[in-house]
């Protein structure tokens, strides 16, 4: 009786685990979301500074020192994300965005694009690997990049655009 009753158990949290895993459908969706919502919101008051640029960084991440004022690398635990900087561009500015679309190389799952107040923005979902996305958010010329799990997709799409919506330089 026992062991049909731990059979019964192991089954069920194995359902239960299985219903809180978000799916790749789900976790783009919420993801692409998550960054327009945080494109059009207000930006995040900066809590660092680089030579001219005034950053804010969510909890958990930070710089590394190899960084400077147009690459700049942040880490999250094992996670690292690439900011790149090009003063040269307009908030306007669709550089980063042409240069992925027309990338025939590049297997782009999903993206969105967003307007607002003179700035042109994209969160885009790429396949890297069979279990690896690498995600891009962009607003004119920032662009900030990293590789992700799927169950951390829309998190990252949120606190990448935070991220890159919060930078003003001096």
């Amino acid at each position: 009786m026992t062991r049909k009753w731990m059979r019964l158990l192991i089954a069920s949290l194995a359902v239960i685990l299985l219903a809180g895993c978000s799916s790749l459908q789900e976790q783009t969706v919420d993801g692409l979301e998550n960054a327009k919502i945080t494109f059009q919101g207000d930006a995040e008051k900066p809590n660092e500074k680089m030579d001219d640029i005034n950053i804010f960084i969510p909890r958990g991440f930070s710089i590394e020192e190899e960084s400077n004022e147009t690459n700049i690398i942040l880490s999250k635990g094992n996670d690292s994300f690439i900011l790149f900087i090009n003063p040269n561009e307009l908030p306007s500015s669709q550089l980063y965005y042409d240069l992925m679309t027309t990338n025939s190389n590049l297997n782009v799952l999903e993206e969105k694009t967003f307007e607002q107040n003179g700035r042109f923005g994209f969160a885009a979902i790429i396949e890297n690997s069979e279990e690896k996305y690498e995600l891009i958010t962009s607003i004119g010329g920032i662009k900030l990049t990293t590789i992700s799990d799927q169950q951390d997709i829309a998190d990252n799409l949120e606190k990448m655009m935070l991220i890159i919506r919060s930078i003003s330089t001096n």
